[in-house]
């Protein structure tokens, strides 16, 4: 007897129906002609019997020979390659069967599409954004440049990269229920133990016979079964005898070096019209961002206007629905086109006195020659050649481009527009041989593209805070805006910000509390762990808007996805993550602590959390300490016996904080550790850290001992109250914010020490109250602090104070005055308090006097920046850069510049913590492709970023040998007159400790 399943070309559409032809011969000795015979067939896909059913056949009316056909629709669940077993079971015994697999597009139950109606546009001009999918569903579209995809085609998203985050099955059974046929082995052979142990751990045969795996050869029904995963119990001959005389070929492939049994395969795929005179100044990388809900209808119409950009722009959207689950719409283009139009090729930035090619191209694709005048729009931000003209005219073909160029210097500091113009002259002149074409739309095109023109040198921003707290009477500050005799002209700024609440301008800066890179698992923190506590503070205040909440947990969403990239298969986190060779205990608690706080306002998968909370465990040691696992990037636990004590305390503050009981067993063995060093200890950190821990353990009496002891070594200055690392004041204290983090996160902890109590008393409000009055005046313009840590911590120490003891300003007017007619008056109340409001400072050089009356307290910063010339400060790194030699036989073409910059720790310690090498580019020039990867080859650098006009190589530290980091910058726009630019290292966790040079284009 024979059965053949005819093979169907795919892949097959997903929701059609297929005939699925099966020829069949009867053996007449397995079946008499007048018998019904079954044919019984299983349909699986991904892992699954999806499928199943039989089809009956008179053999005395179709014969012993004949087909017949299975009508089958393939769905998502069968996708991609589902597999069609088909067999029948004769009364005499004999079986007949076989098996097929299809190829079936990698297709979703929610079937999505997108379109844009028309597909070519001209810019600025709006379409019809067309979306299907199931009713009820959430779509989320995007819609980008096409030049965004072309950088980074393995990140689209696409039907293969969905399938190919999860493992599908393709046969064959797990070793747990496999099935092998034995045969004895004896003789001299000493073979080796089994890839595939035939039976479970832990159990072994009673008989002394070694029986080993073997397989038979050909096929049968059994292995058919087997080959798609399906189990099978049956007293019919479906499976062949073993020949055990010798050694299966099949053997070697199924136990070879191969790996063994196939159990599972997951995929490695990361996987109206525009007018005709409009201006085109508007040139997005992302254009679409959004999410639309499908009504019932299953569709969905929105019109969006063009965006400037002359490109073709790529749109996708995702779906889900509770009915249809998740869909995913083909990528579809819109072109947005103009037959006749110019592009500007500018610079992203130049330094005020370079000088720099502008490049305008014109380009004509209609079919005609066209006669066209350019304009560049004159400005008295920037300076033209003397001798060029800003109007040009020239003849264009069909097809044809052509270049205009200016050499232009800019004069004027900040961002300053280039306008060009172009239009189609209708004149007698010939062009192509005849008199230009006029065509009755599109005569002219207009183009707006800026240029950031910033100061020479280095910047320098300083902050005054001030927290002004009238109490019926009027409160007042001074504030002297005063400049070094080494300023860069015109690059100096002021302004004053006022608010009702200490927490409202780090609500303003949730994404940017801290001007630092932030590209490893600690520095990512910063842009998280805040967010926790200002919406901490803004529930319990009542001033949580749904606006506020959906900006904050946007932030904190990203900050989650994106801290998952810095843990290890084992739980733990550390800085670079799989990068590292180990976690990172403190870090990992921190992460932890963090998560388990923010589960209240997004979903915080529990086992990214009892993941970290099994590894901490297992890294306690019998003391009830922690050991310290990873590199310890956290400074002030560094240096002396103080390590393990801060660390254990950390870490037990952490869990703690998220919410842990006393009688938990990884918090009351680490009290235990703690509270064998509580007094003894003379590190004021590790003071100030173990106050607060024995406050949230309620242990109340180590916690006033140690608060005892801080108390006998705070710094009392006026009205505020701070503790200091360093064993004296500074001699030269200043009213600008130049705070040591350190101090900042000591000082900070010393407040959550203070403010952790059932209740509080007004002297310890108002002892608070002066604490709060030091960490207030170190803010810096956003709302953060100088480093990570500090601005975590002390951030925290704010909330908890404004939510326990502040007084947000009732009604308070504050007057800001200067000595050169200058008066402005802010009013604040209740309703405002969390309203940024601001002003330009416009006198500087100067002093100004702020004045609040009414009742209640403000807060006021005073912010100041400006631009000198790098200071050469050697104290702590050395730094050098060497240039390669440069082709300047040419100075109109493009060059590259190859770079070595020389560095070292030369400060106190033995070695810096994590630094960065911070480089600025010269005007026109970026890194080398390539130079990501070539960087990280060389010693201590675990990461690489290049933002717009700055390389960030991160290193792991830096110790007293002399390393060296060579990559090659390149020219991609020409400027002149090129102005130096910094490299600067500096250490991330203390950054006052930095060092800065300038380097020169040696052409120049």
């Amino acid at each position: 007897s024979f059965l053949g399943i005819h093979r169907l070309n795919g892949p097959l559409k997903c929701g059609q129906p297929q005939e699925v032809l099966v020829d069949y011969y009867i053996d007449p000795a397995d079946a008499s002609p007048d018998q019904e015979i079954s044919f019984s067939y299983y349909l699986i896909g991904k892992g699954s019997l999806v499928m199943e059913g039989q089809k009956h056949l008179n053999s005395k009316k179709k014969g012993l020979k004949g087909s017949f056909s299975l009508s089958l629709t393939f769905t998502s669940r069968l996708a991609p390659d589902p597999s069609l077993v088909i067999y029948a079971i004769f009364p005499s015994g004999g079986v007949v069967a076989d098996k097929i697999q299809f190829s079936v597009e990698m297709c979703f139950d929610n079937q999505v599409s997108l379109g844009f109606s028309p597909s070519q546009q001209l810019p600025g001009a709006e379409v019809e954004l067309q979306l299907q999918a199931a009713p009820g569903s959430l779509c989320a579209l995007r819609a980008v440049d096409e030049s965004v995809l072309l950088l980074r085609p393995d990140r689209e998203l696409s039907n293969r990269s969905v399938y190919g985050m999860f493992p599908f099955w393709y046969g064959h059974y797990p070793y747990q229920v496999a099935e092998y046929d034995q045969c004895p082995v004896s003789g001299p052979w000493d073979f080796p133990q089994p890839l595939i142990d035939p039976m479970p751990q832990g159990h072994s045969s009673q008989r002394s016979v070694m029986w080993m795996p073997w397989f038979s050869e050909g096929t049968d029904l059994f292995s058919f079964f087997r080959d798609v995963g399906l189990k099978i119990l049956s007293n019919a001959k479906i499976k062949k005898p073993v020949d055990c005389s010798h050694r299966s070929p099949e053997y070697s492939t199924a136990m070879g070096a191969g790996g063994g049994h196939p159990e599972a395969f997951e995929s490695s795929t990361p996987l109206h019209q525009a007018e005709d005179s409009q201006v085109r100044q508007y040139f997005p990388e992302t254009w679409l961002w959004d999410l639309f809900p499908i009504g019932n209808s299953g569709k969905e119409a929105v019109h969006v206007t063009v965006p400037d950009a002359i490109t073709e722009w790529k749109a996708m959207s995702f779906c889900t629905s509770q009915s249809r689950g998740f869909g995913l719409s083909p990528t579809v283009g819109l072109t947005a086109f103009k037959p006749f139009f110019v592009d500007l090729t500018l610079p992203y930035s130049v330094v005020r006195g370079e000088s720099f090619r502008l490049t305008a191209t014109i380009f004509n694709y209609l079919k005609d020659c066209i006669r066209v005048q350019t304009d560049l729009a004159k400005s008295h931000e920037y300076q033209l050649e003397s001798w060029a003209d800003s109007q040009t005219s020239s003849c264009l073909c069909a097809d044809e481009a052509k270049t205009h160029h200016w050499n232009i210097t800019a004069v004027r500091l900040g961002h300053i527009n280039f306008t060009i113009s172009t239009k189609i002259l209708d004149s007698n002149e010939p062009c192509g041989g005849q008199k230009g074409f006029v065509p009755q739309k599109g005569q002219s095109d207009t183009l707006i593209k800026p240029v950031l023109v910033k100061p020479e040198g280095v910047l320098v921003e300083k902050t005054h805070s001030s927290l002004l707290c009238p109490k019926g009477k009027v409160a007042s500050e001074s504030v002297s805006l005063e400049l070094p005799v080494d300023v860069v002209p015109d690059s100096t700024k002021a302004y004053v910000t006022v608010l009702g609440d200490i927490m409202g301008t780090a609500l303003q800066n949730l994404d940017g509390l801290v001007q630092m890179p932030s590209g490893c698992g600690e520095q990512n923190m910063v842009l998280f762990a805040p967010i926790i506590y200002v919406l901490q503070y803004l529930e319990k205040a009542g001033l949580l808007t749904e606006e506020i909440r959906s900006r904050a947990v946007g932030f904190l969403e990203i900050g989650y996805q994106k801290e998952l990239m810095y843990k290890h298969s084992n739980g733990s986190y550390s800085a670079f993550g799989e990068r590292d060779g180990n976690g990172n205990t403190w870090l990992t608690a921190f992460v932890t602590k963090c998560f388990g706080q923010a589960q209240k306002f997004i979903f915080i998968d529990p086992k990214n959390i009892q993941d970290a909370l099994k590894w901490m465990a297992g890294n306690q040691l019998p003391s009830g300490c922690y050991a310290n696992v990873g590199n310890l990037l956290h400074t002030a636990m560094k240096g002396g016996v103080d390590d393990e004590v801060s660390l254990t305390a950390y870490v037990t503050a952490a869990l703690l904080e998220m919410g842990k009981d006393v009688d938990d067993p990884m918090v009351s063995q680490g009290l235990r550790c703690l509270k064998n060093s509580a007094t003894s200890t003379t590190n004021l950190y590790t003071q100030a850290l173990l106050a607060y821990i024995f406050s949230l353990a309620g242990e109340m009496d180590i916690r006033n001992i140690l608060l005892k002891q801080l108390d006998q070594q705070a710094i009392i200055s006026g009205e505020s109250i701070h503790w200091s690392q360093k064993p004296t004041p500074s001699s030269n204290a200043s009213p600008w914010s130049e705070p040591a983090a350190v101090d900042v996160e000591l000082t900070a902890y010393a407040l959550l020490a203070q403010l952790t109590k059932p209740s509080l008393t007004q002297k310890e409000i108002a002892k608070a109250t002066s604490t709060v009055a030091w960490l207030a005046k170190q803010r810096n313009a956003y709302g953060g602090f100088s480093s990570t840590q500090d601005t975590v911590v002390a951030l925290q120490a704010l909330a908890k104070y404004a939510t326990t003891a502040y007084m947000p300003s009732e009604e308070i007017n504050l007057v800001v005055k200067s000595t050169e007619n200058f008066q402005r008056t802010f009013n604040i109340q209740s309703v405002n308090r969390l309203v940024f409001q601001q002003d330009t400072l416009p006198n500087v050089p100067g002093m100004y006097t702020l004045e609040a009356s009414g009742q209640g307290c403000v807060y006021v910063q005073t912010v100041l920046r400006y631009n000198i010339l790098p200071p050469t400060n050697m104290k702590t790194f050395s730094l050098s850069v060497e240039i390669g030699k440069a082709r300047c036989e040419q100075p109109t073409s493009p060059r590259s510049l190859t770079l070595t910059i020389h560095t070292s720790y030369v400060g106190s310690r033995s070695s810096s913590n994590m630094a960065i090498v911070e480089v600025k580019m010269l005007s026109g020039f970026s890194p080398m492709e390539g130079t990501n990867q070539l960087l990280l080859q060389q010693p201590l650098v675990k990461k690489v970023e290049f933002g717009t006009d700055t390389l960030n190589i991160y290193l792991d530290e830096l110790i007293k040998n002399t390393q060296t980091y060579t990559f090659t910058i390149s020219q991609s726009v020409l400027v002149t007159n090129l102005k130096p630019a910094t490299i600067k290292v500096y250490d991330y966790y203390l950054p006052d400790e930095q060092a800065t040079i300038q380097y020169s284009d040696p052409c120049e």
